[in-house]
C-alpha cells in the first residue's frame, strides 16, 4: 500500500479548536449542559466508529453519550475508551437517578484511568 494512502489513516495534528465526540447524543443536549468551550467543535458518530474517531483524533477533549442506548451502555463505551487509551473526559448523560454514585463507582472500578462525569440529561 502506498504511503499516501496510509497517511489518510494517520492521526490528525492536534488542533487548537476543542473537540467533543458525541455518541448517540444531539449537540443541543451537550450545549444545554454547560457553556461550551470557546470554538468547540462537536462531531456526532455512531458507537461502531468510536475507535476510528479516536485513531484520527486521539486528543479529543471529551466523549459524551447517554447512560443507555439501543446499541450500548455507558459501561460498554467506557471500556472501549479505556482500551483505546482515551485521555479526555467521558461525559455520561443520565436520566434523573436516585444514586448516581453507584454508576460512577462501577465505571471507575473497571476503567480507573478514565475521567468520568455524570450529568443529568437535558429534557427533550
Amino acid at each position: 500500500m502506498p504511503m499516501r494512502q496510509l497517511a489518510a489513516f494517520a492521526p490528525l495534528p492536534r488542533s487548537e479548536q476543542p473537540l467533543g465526540l458525541l455518541i448517540d447524543v444531539e449537540p443541543a443536549e451537550v450545549a444545554v449542559q454547560r457553556a461550551p468551550l470557546p470554538g468547540l467543535r462537536l462531531e456526532t458518530l455512531p458507537y461502531a466508529l468510536i475507535h476510528a474517531a479516536l485513531a484520527r483524533a486521539p486528543w479529543a477533549d471529551f466523549v459524551a453519550s447517554p447512560l443507555v442506548s439501543e446499541h450500548f451502555d455507558a459501561l460498554d463505551l467506557a471500556c472501549q475508551l479505556d482500551l483505546a487509551g482515551f485521555t479526555g473526559k467521558y461525559i455520561v448523560l443520565t436520566p434523573p437517578l436516585p444514586r448516581p454514585g453507584i454508576i460512577h463507582r462501577e465505571i471507575a472500578q473497571l476503567c480507573p484511568r478514565l475521567a468520568v462525569e455524570l450529568r443529568p440529561r437535558a429534557p427533550h
